[in-house]
Parts: structure tokens; C-alpha cells; sequence
């Protein structure tokens, strides 16, 4: 259990620690990310919202909305090193690895605040689009992204000189942005209109970085929030906010292979951060001031994904994906369980009974396309795709 108002994370990859911004008690939590138990809790600003590590100095910088300014932490002693001012509304943070530098989009006054990694003070401000709120470095190329929730497009910055090289058009109200290693891509969530949406109006634009053109769009479900990417598997992670579910995407392909539900109308997973020691995903949940924390193991692999996740039944489906059928095997805990294949509508395909052991899915006539198997009492739902 944290503080209230879990609202963002980071992994602190020298000391294998998480930490965590309390939105709401203007605080940081440090989590062992061996034991997943609670080290200490630090004094932040006032609305801690975004997190951000320097791996070159080993420090933690959090960027506080209300009080217009970045606190900084010794990674080694989990000390508050000093308080930085930025522009006014920071929502988001991150690091140049190169350039050791600070890069904080200000919301409210609709520009860029750059800090030095080296000295812990800005060195220049850029102007941005209408509400920059979100954020990311590309490392392969040295440039920064930033999107304008109300400008709809996401602004492209050289992190060299801090000069911007471009524009990108995306969809409506970009927020979170991301960076996957796997192609050089950047992804952009869409959230649509403020509020809770209907799942058509969320989408995730894909970009390549090389060109910094959009190459293609996926549906989302109410509200993708925040991304975070398994090393191990070559898969992306998303949180759908209103949905209150994780999405897994391979990043190879870019398409949805799987549907976590956190299993409740009152989570609002808000972030999600990836360990790669222990290859575990962690959500922040807003209104139940707590975490989830789901082990990684979904290895994608040609014709069978493995679905073990911690405390629920373990399930292949083979071949996947498929032509005319697939394969169900799951373990005893199964037996007697019902199953849906739905669509992406939510429209029932076919249903049935669990039994353990194997068991045999004619799909030579449902149509083309990905589809998802829901199970009583599962907390997800693996896609299933016919060719």
C-alpha cells in the first residue's frame, strides 16, 4: 500500500528500486524491486506527477504540477538534493542520456524547460504547441518528442541543440508518448475529448522515428494513458485508464495480442512502468492507492502463446495465429470454467465449457481478423487471431 494518489513511476536500474509519485501526498515512495516492499518515503513538491532517472549521475527527478518545479534525488542515499523552477502545470519529465539532460514540458505556460544533469538548472526554455502533456527521448537518434494535447500534433526536438526539426500531425488530444527500441517507432496515445470516451475515439499512432511519419493507428480501449515496454519479449504495454485494463501489443507487429483486466470499475490504472530484473509489470491505480503488479511472462513465439501469470490458470492456444482452428490446453483449475471467443466489439463468436487437458476451437467460419478468449473468473483475455 502507497500514499494516495499514485500518479507515475520509475525504475531505478543501478539499485533496482521503483519509485513512485503520490499525487495526492506530495510524496515519493522507493520500493525494492526484489522484495516488492515499501524503503522509505521521500518529501516531494506539491503534486508530484512525473518521474524520470539519470542513469549517468544516478538521480531521480520528479516533476511537481502545482508548485511549478523538479525535485531531485540521490539515487545511492535516497535524499532530496535540491528543488529546481521550471515553467507553470509540469506534468511530465525525461532524460537525455546523451546530452545528460532534463527535459520538462510545461502545460500552463506551453513551453519546454531544459535542465543540465550536470549543474541542476535550466539552461534554456523552447516553445511548444498548445498544452504539451506528454514526452519522450529517442536515444538512437538523439531527439526529444513532445505532444500538444490541444494543438493534436507532436513536436520534434534535436537533442543536441534543443532546436525543433519538426511537426508531426497525430490524432485527437495526444497525450502519453513512447519510445520502442524495436524498429525505432514512437507511439502516441490519442485520448479524444476530456472525459470518459467511447473506445473508437482512443487510438495509438504509431511513428517512424527515421522518417517521423505516422505508418499506422490502433484502437485503443477508453483512455490510454501511459506505455512501458518488455525487453525481454518485444512486447508493448499501455494502460486503458477508463477501461481499467492493460493492453499488450507485440511490437514487431503492432497489433494487440492481449487484454489484462485489473478487475474492478474503481482501479483507474494511471501508469505503468516495466522491471527488467525480474521481468514484472507494475500499474498505478489511482482510486484504490495501490499497485498491481503482473509477472511477465508472455513470451511470443511462433504458433503458441504461453499465458502463466501469477495466481491464475495457466492456458495455451496453438496454432496462433491460425487458419481454421486452434487448440485450447489449460490446467486443472479450468475444469468446469466457461469460455467466450468475442470480438472486438464485445460481440460473442462462440462459447463453451473448460475441461482440463485439450481441447479443439472449429473457427473455419468466423471471418479474418483478432479476436479475444474470455474466460469465467480470469482476469484476461488472450487474443486469438484467424487468418
Amino acid at each position: 500500500q502507497v500514499p494516495e494518489g499514485p500518479r507515475d513511476f520509475c525504475h531505478n536500474t543501478l539499485n533496482n528500486r521503483i519509485y513512485v509519485a503520490n499525487y495526492f501526498a506530495d510524496s515519493i515512495t522507493v520500493i525494492d524491486g526484489v522484495t516488492d516492499q515499501i524503503i522509505t518515503t521521500l518529501p516531494a513538491g506539491d503534486g508530484p506527477r512525473a518521474l524520470c532517472y539519470n542513469s549517468q549521475d544516478n538521480r531521480i527527478y520528479c516533476a511537481n504540477e502545482f508548485s511549478a518545479d523538479v525535485t531531485i534525488i540521490d539515487g545511492a542515499t535516497n535524499m532530496v538534493m535540491t528543488t529546481v523552477t521550471v515553467g507553470t502545470t509540469p506534468r511530465v519529465i525525461c532524460y537525455n542520456s546523451v546530452s545528460n539532460k532534463i527535459y520538462v514540458p510545461n502545460a500552463g505556460s506551453q513551453n519546454l524547460s531544459v535542465i543540465s544533469g550536470s549543474s541542476n538548472m535550466v539552461i534554456t526554455t523552447v516553445p511548444m504547441g498548445s498544452i504539451p502533456r506528454g514526452i519522450v527521448y529517442n536515444p538512437q537518434s538523439n531527439r526529444v518528442y513532445v505532444s500538444n494535447y490541444g494543438s493534436d500534433n507532436v513536436i520534434v526536438i534535436d537533442g543536441a541543440s534543443d532546436q525543433i526539426v519538426t511537426t508531426i500531425a497525430v490524432g485527437d488530444g495526444p497525450t502519453a508518448l513512447f519510445h520502442n527500441p524495436f524498429g525505432n517507432k514512437i507511439y502516441c496515445s490519442n485520448v479524444g475529448a476530456p472525459g470518459p470516451n467511447t473506445p473508437e475515439e482512443c487510438t495509438i499512432s504509431v511513428i517512424d522515428a527515421t522518417s517521423n511519419t505516422v505508418i499506422k493507428s490502433i484502437t485503443a480501449g477508453d483512455e490510454p494513458t501511459a506505455f512501458c515496454y518488455s525487453t525481454a519479449n518485444n512486447k508493448v504495454y499501455w494502460v486503458d485508464e477508463w477501461s481499467h485494463r492493460v493492453a499488450v501489443a507485440d511490437a514487431a507487429s503492432d497489433s494487440i495480442i492481449s487484454l489484462i483486466s485489473l478487475g474492478s470499475s474503481l482501479v483507474q490504472p494511471v501508469d505503468i512502468c516495466y522491471n527488467p530484473v525480474n521481468e514484472r509489470v507494475y500499474t498505478a491505480n489511482r482510486l484504490t492507492y495501490d499497485i498491481t503488479v503482473i509477472k511477465d511472462s508472455l513470451p511470443i513465439t511462433t504458433g503458441l502463446f504461453k499465458f502463466n501469470y501469477e495466481s491464475a490458470v495457466s492456458i495455451h492456444i496453438y496454432p496462433n495465429p491460425t487458419a481454421d482452428y486452434c487448440i485450447i490446453k489449460a490446467d486443472q483449475r479450468a475444469m468446469g470454467k466457461r469460455y467466450r471467443l468475442v470480438g472486438v466489439a464485445g460481440q460473442t463468436i462462440l462459447a463453451g465449457i473448460l475441461w482440463a487437458g485439450t481441447q479443439y476451437l472449429d473457427l473455419s467460419d468466423v471471418p479474418s481478423g483478432t479476436y479475444y478468449l474470455t474466460i469465467d473468473g480470469e482476469s484476461r483475455s488472450p487474443a486469438v487471431m484467424k487468418q
